[in-house]
């Protein structure tokens, strides 16, 4: 997972970290609830029917390259059972060669949603 509720991920925060080993399973979403539209969903090895990360709705393939594969989507969760789910956009690199795969997380540079840089105060005209 590259963002934590919706909001990028710092290299920092990235490297070192294993992620989640599982299988992809990237299909059409049941089209009588979600319509046209695709789902990522990472299983478990060993017990195929238990999701290890939340479901990607909506999701889709940005890039296939450089030993992985980048999915974005949205998590969908619910507060309780009265009021509206909760919307955030996640976004998956699924390393399928090792070595290349980490090689892309160590150069990692997650853009500023706000823009502002945290060395603004220092800067001069």
């Amino acid at each position: 997972m590259l963002r934590y509720r919706g909001n990028w991920k710092s290299r920092s925060e990235l490297a070192g970290k294993a992620g989640a080993a599982g299988v992809l399973d990237f299909r059409k979403a049941n089209p009588d609830y979600w319509g046209r539209t695709m789902q990522a969903r990472l299983l478990a090895i060993k017990g195929p029917e238990r999701d290890i990360l939340p479901v990607l709705q909506y999701a889709r393939v940005l890039t296939i390259k450089e030993g992985g594969v980048l999915i974005d989507g949205m998590e969908i969760t619910s507060r309780g059972v009265k009021s509206k789910p909760i919307h955030t956009r996640q976004t998956w690199w699924c390393i399928t060669e090792h070595e290349p795969g980490y090689a892309v997380l160590e150069r990692w540079a997650p853009r500023s949603s706000t823009g502002f840089d945290v060395n603004d105060d220092e800067m001069e005209d």
